[in-house]
């Protein structure tokens, strides 16, 4: 792989058309490195390289979600220190929410590199127009394009015609968010998501089925000057032990509009 290369320039350089015509183990062929699956204890990626060839290694046990998000976060590494590389990954590193200030964290930059490489902007974009901040949306956008579903909420309130913020919460409160760009900073997510909330009853009663999409005060979300005087939709399902995905959505974009112009 020449250095520096961009995860747009890789799908034109192989002539790929569509999601479904990456095959990631291809992709990593065709930079020079080679793909294995093992049982991993101490890591759950990871990628050796010097000179134009190189190894990753992924486990063997994760989802196919996951091996290929791993993938393509190894070949960010390999894009960015191409000539030798070294690097071992842990879960937490292999997280697509980690994208903020990428440009100096490495583990960052390598996951904006794998969420650009599985969901490139301009083909995301397109798919998502219109689309609203659904969990049956994410879901499909998943399936799409091969990711998880936090990988697709998280594309989805990135890139998506509506404004809202994707929430991950646990029994102990906010974990991270993600927010669409138009949401001015002004609103603050909550560190204590409120009781009324679609996500506290789906953490405390693990026999309640997600209802879907639900209208819900903002306040139980959000905190910033008049936010008791709207409401939001609420999409939340559980996601691995003991947490929470949700998606929540300014159906009306009035109280945006205002916070905005008093912000600025």
């Amino acid at each position: 792989m020449r250095r520096n290369i961009t995860p747009e320039r890789l799908w034109q350089e192989m002539g790929i058309l569509s999601p479904d015509d990456v095959d990631i183990e291809v992709m990593a062929y065709f930079c020079g490195v080679r793909v294995k699956y093992r049982e991993l204890t101490s890591c759950a990626a990871r990628i050796v390289g010097k000179g134009n060839k190189a190894i990753i290694t992924v486990d063997q046990d994760a989802s196919i979600e996951r091996q290929r998000f791993s993938i393509a976060h190894e070949l960010g590494h390999w894009a960015q220190d191409h000539g030798q590389v070294s690097v071992s990954c842990r879960s937490k590193d292999l997280t697509p929410f980690k994208l903020k200030d990428y440009k100096g964290d490495r583990e960052a930059a390598a996951n904006r590199f794998a969420v650009e490489l599985l969901m490139p902007t301009y083909l995301f974009k397109e798919a998502a127009r219109g689309m609203a901040a659904t969990m049956a949306n994410a879901s499909a956008l998943g399936r799409q394009f091969r990711v998880s579903l936090t990988a697709a909420a998280i594309r989805l309130v990135e890139l998506g015609s509506f404004p809202a913020i994707v929430v991950c919460s646990n029994n102990g409160g906010y974990r991270w968010s993600w927010r669409h760009p138009d949401i001015p900073l002004s609103i603050r997510v909550n560190r204590l998501i409120g009781r009324n909330s679609v996500a506290h009853s789906l953490r405390v009663d693990a026999s309640i089925a997600s209802p879907g999409p639900t209208t819900v005060d903002a306040d139980e979300w959000v905190n910033h000057a008049g936010v008791e005087h709207y409401v939001v939709v609420e999409d939340s399902v559980r996601v691995g032990r003991g947490s929470v995905l949700s998606l929540v959505w300014w159906e009306d974009e009035t109280a945006l509009i205002r916070s905005e112009l008093d912000e600025n």
